[in-house]
């Protein structure tokens, strides 16, 4: 939207396709630069409007623990929210959404506030003791809108491994977007996209003739006898009351049948090609919109073009964005895989997120000794398998071999 001389906003004449400057264009793509800490300990407070909080505690003994060098990367905090979000959703889970997020805060990042409360850490002449509580104040952030930004990241990385499984050409059942978990509600995505299938209520009868609807079309009784004004009135209610009876029974009918068959009234037909396109545009209007603005880089002291980071949340959705350059479509439904610098996957076995680094190409399981135990099981049951079918090859072949040594003795 551009302002013109008049004060008003006029839209960009710029085609979408062809005249939008790409970030290539001026120079790749803009980065992140961040910080993360951790503090040491963590009270329930609330604030001014009496909403509940989560306020760390700063004190001597209890100073924060600063990522000055080594923060962690976007897609080790993607993880970790995924992972995080699975666990809050799950009706497995025993740990309760409060335990679940210090736990959280406490081993993976303070979530809100990175760039301010980092500016105060790092300042050198800082006194825990003096400023203890004002780091703590300013820390101290909102533990619903920690679940809001929760589910709503939770839900739009669902969406991008189904969309990735699509693209991947891999087994993907991404209508269970729908089902709601223990705190997080489904996502409703492919209502609009696939028109239900309602099966066919054979209770009703069809063309069926009314001699009462009869009478009344022909103002003459069973006999042929013309009605009178006050016959006919008297007919017209009787015919009112029995269509109402008939119209109650029927939907007493019809709600019967639904409740027979709710498991199967509306059945979608998956269409990978088009279900893809449909995804990736909706997880597009779910990522938010990032500032970016040049900035210093205090390892290198260079200028660069980056993104304002406010919390890990911002963190993960850039980290999702930028993902989602490399999930392409070929033609005609031929996956092709651009994911050389790796890529964060969802472990086969036991669900959770996992980084697969480029040389770890195939790799399908997290890493976990149970997930490694599942994994050496199917590989063993795999080359049984492999070892049976050769066996039956070999035999079917000396069967065929030892008919045809019998059939050259007896000729």
């Amino acid at each position: 939207m551009f302002e013109n001389n008049y004060g008003e906003y006029v839209p960009s004449r710029a085609d979408n396709v062809a005249d939008v400057i790409a970030m290539r264009d001026v120079g790749g793509m803009g980065t992140l630069i961040y910080h993360t800490f951790r503090f040491k300990g963590y009270e329930y407070d609330e604030d001014e409007s009496g909403l509940e909080t989560l306020k760390p505690l700063v004190y001597e003994g209890l100073e924060p623990d600063l990522d000055r060098y080594n923060s962690p990367k976007g897609s080790d905090i993607f993880v970790a929210l995924y992972n995080l979000g699975d666990r809050v959703n799950s009706f497995d889970e025993h740990k309760s959404f409060g335990e679940l997020m210090i736990e959280f805060c406490l081993t993976v990042a303070h979530p809100y506030y990175i760039d301010s409360v980092y500016e105060i850490l790092s300042e050198q002449k800082l006194s825990i003791k003096r400023e203890g509580n004002l780091i703590s104040d300013e820390a101290m952030f909102s533990t619903e809108q920690f679940k809001r930004d929760l589910e709503r990241f939770y839900n739009g990385a669902r969406c991008y491994f189904a969309l990735r499984q699509i693209s991947d050409g891999e087994s993907c059942d991404y209508l269970s977007l729908w089902e709601d978990g223990r705190h997080f509600a489904g996502i409703n995505l492919f209502d609009a996209f696939h028109c239900p299938v309602m099966l066919e209520d054979k209770t009703d009868d069809i063309d069926k003739d009314d001699p009462d609807e009869a009478v009344l079309m022909s103002g003459k009784d069973e006999d042929g006898n013309t009605l009178s004004p006050k016959e006919y009135r008297e007919r017209s209610r009787e015919y009112m009351k029995k269509l109402m009876a008939e119209a109650e029974e029927h939907q007493k009918r019809y709600e019967k049948f639904i409740e027979q068959h709710k498991d199967e009234l509306y059945k979608y037909i998956p269409e990978s090609i088009d279900d893809f396109y449909r995804l990736r545009g909706r997880l597009m209007d779910m990522i938010p919109d990032f500032h970016m603005r040049l900035k210093v880089d205090s390892k290198s002291d260079k200028v660069v073009f980056a993104a304002d980071v406010h919390s890990i949340f911002d963190i993960a959705w850039y980290t999702l964005a930028r993902y989602m350059v490399d999930v392409q479509l070929a033609d005609e439904g031929i996956t092709e895989k651009r994911y050389s610098n790796g890529k964060v996957c969802v472990c086969k076995c036991c669900g959770k997120a996992f980084v697969r680094t480029a040389d770890q190409n195939r790799r399908q399981y997290c890493g976990d000794p149970a997930c490694e135990r599942k994994r050496a099981r199917e590989r063993t049951q795999r080359k049984r398998e492999k070892d049976k079918i050769e066996e039956q090859k070999i035999s079917k072949k000396r069967k065929i071999k030892s008919v045809n040594s019998a059939d050259t003795f007896h000729q």
